[in-house]
């Protein structure tokens, strides 16, 4: 089971709200901390990702340095200091 998903609204085959529907339809996954990354600044994107219960939506940067940066503090927060909930059983 991940610790957590970095999820990207433009995937090649399925769109990434609907994997966002399928994670947390689940009862194992419903709680799986999920943060959205993504070039996409639109309102509506952002609105339907939390709706969908996404747990943050950030904007991925172009430059590879600040996009190494994002994933960095991104990842501490999520994987360091953030107190997980109890897994599902």
């Amino acid at each position: 089971m991940p610790t957590l998903v970095l999820l990207d609204l433009k995937l090649p085959k399925v769109d990434g709200l609907q994997v966002l529907e399928c994670i947390r339809a689940n009862k194992k996954t419903r709680t799986l901390p999920v943060v959205i990354l993504t070039s996409s600044k639109e309102e509506q994107d952002v609105t339907a990702s939390y709706d969908l219960g996404a747990n943050s939506y950030v904007q991925k940067p172009v430059d590879s340095g600040k996009f190494a940066e994002v994933i960095l503090t991104v990842c501490s927060y999520w994987l360091v200091l953030n107190e997980p909930p109890p897994v599902p059983r």
